[in-house]
């Protein structure tokens, strides 16, 4: 079926608290309606790290508690009106100093008041549900805290980092009211997210989430199940993930992501994957994943090396995995992330599992009739954007062009002209054959590349916040106009 949606994160959402909150939710939603859209993307809603990137999180597990509503916790009588006031408005845009500094308030009072009565029933619950990762993640950040914000690897005390099991059970004794806070905090956020998710579904829309496939070195997921990944006796990885040079870098990238030790996953029936993938589950009802292609091979670059250049590629997990994965969790629509270099092999992979892969138009304007992403050339189970959260919004992409490169885009595309770039492509972009199609809510505004996300390889990223006067009635009149026309509502 032909439907639509738009890719804006939560805290991109309008916010005088540093970041967007599901405070400014019921706003977007009302928009997504208006305009007849049928999906809502994010990114990973998993912490984000020391750079405020949702995609190296201390975390596979928990989410993001930067964006717990703070009025919410006003309204349960956790917070008074005061906190609330002083903490979440006087922000000007985008300010992740502010929100983190703030929210840590709000929240620590919240805990303190929810300490002076009994737990609700759900709160043991949630413990019991979460026991597979709560319990290893508020250690692990009770201990970071303890050890003042350094990685586990550098904690001074040998036998915590090792995880000797009575030194763990001393510093859980020790550390129980930080834990303690930490387990409230995730209660928190997935009690609001249960309400998010109920007013989605009320409001027929369905939420796009995102899972990068590996996961932070400095992370809790690393100390707590080292025998998972490819590590020295000491804790070090040996191996680490990153992709070859090519094109657009002669020294390819060094994530420095470690590496799964596959065969130990594979003899617990891949576990920890299925509870990652399930957890997923519950916060969304379609997943895209990140670097898809590393199921079907993955690079690996031996730690300490200083560049890209000189790792190997390695057979991934394969179709095993992926049909273990879609058995265990048949309501949930996965996405391929299959962009860059890909090799038949992986195209072969994606298809055997039925998933539909990504068309990115930015892509497809090389001058190249036959270019696949190119709108008239979408196959029609696909996922297809104009760009990514990773690619300048497609003004700024436009302007950063030359002129010839601008002629040549109008030639492939067959628009007449430049004005209003943004908006003909978007309309390019659903009339295409494309199942589904996610515009950036930057196009949809036909902002500049002052509005971008990220900028791949590069710090000071994440900023994007959009504007109230964003989801005025006229974009969504607009909005709902084109997918009237394109047949992309059910109405």
């Amino acid at each position: 079926m032909r439907s639509s949606g738009i890719l804006l994160h939560i805290t991109s959402l309008p916010s005088t608290s540093g970041v967007g909150t599901l405070a400014e939710a019921d706003r977007f939603i009302k928009f997504l309606r208006e305009a007849k859209q049928r999906y809502w993307q994010i990114l990973p809603i998993t912490p984000t790290d020391f750079v405020n990137s949702p995609y190296a999180s201390p975390s596979a597990f928990a989410g993001n508690t930067l964006v717990i509503d703070a009025e919410e916790l006003c309204r349960d009588g956790l917070v008074s009106e005061e906190t609330l006031s002083e903490c979440t408005r006087h922000a000007r845009g985008n300010d992740y100093g502010y929100a983190i500094f703030h929210k840590e308030k709000l929240l620590r009072e919240a805990f303190k008041n929810f300490l002076k009565n009994n737990p609700p029933k759900d709160y043991a619950e949630f413990c019991e549900h979460n026991d597979f990762w709560l319990k290893d993640y508020a250690l692990f950040c009770a201990l970071k805290k303890h050890f003042g914000g350094k990685s586990w690897l550098e904690w001074e005390d040998e036998d915590v980092r090792m995880r000797n099991a009575e030194t763990l059970e001393r510093y859980a004794s020790e550390l129980s009211d930080e834990i303690d806070y930490v387990v409230f905090c995730q209660y928190i956020f997935d009690k609001q997210w249960k309400t998010f998710r109920g007013k989605l579904h009320k409001a027929g829309v369905k939420l796009i989430g995102d899972i990068p496939i590996y996961v932070a070195y400095d992370s809790a997921d690393v100390w707590a199940h080292p025998e998972l990944f490819e590590l020295t006796e000491d804790r070090r990885p040996s191996w680490v993930a990153g992709v070859p040079p090519d094109y657009f870098s002669e020294d390819g990238q060094l994530w420095g992501n470690p590496l799964y030790d596959w065969d130990a996953m594979k003899k617990e029936r891949f576990d920890w994957w299925t509870k990652r993938v399930g957890k997923c589950a519950e916060l969304m009802d379609v997943l895209r994943i990140d670097h898809f292609r590393a199921f079907d091979s993955y690079y690996a670059i031996k730690y300490g090396e200083q560049t890209a250049r000189r790792g190997r590629w390695r057979k991934g997990v394969g179709y095993e995995f992926l049909k273990h994965i879609q058995d265990s969790f048949p309501e949930l629509t996965i996405i391929a992330e299959d962009l860059g270099d890909i090799p038949n092999s992986v195209l072969e992979l994606r298809d055997r599992c039925g998933l539909a892969g990504m068309k990115i138009v930015q892509f497809g304007c090389d001058g190249n009739p036959n270019n696949p992403f190119l709108p008239a050339n979408f196959n029609k189970h696909c996922v297809a954007y104009l760009g990514t959260h990773d690619n300048d919004t497609t003004l700024g992409w436009w302007q950063s062009l030359a002129p010839w490169q601008q002629q040549t885009v109008l030639n492939v595309t067959g628009l007449p002209d430049g004005e209003h770039i943004a908006h003909k492509l978007l309309t390019l972009l659903a009339e295409s054959r494309a199942e589904l199609v996610i515009y950036s809510m930057q196009d949809i505004a036909e902002n500049d590349t002052s509005m971008r996300m990220n900028i791949p390889g590069t710090l000071g990223c994440w900023k994007y916040m959009a504007q109230r006067g964003d989801f005025s009635q006229s974009n969504a009149r607009w909005l709902k106009e084109l997918t009237v026309k394109t047949h992309r509502t059910e109405d």
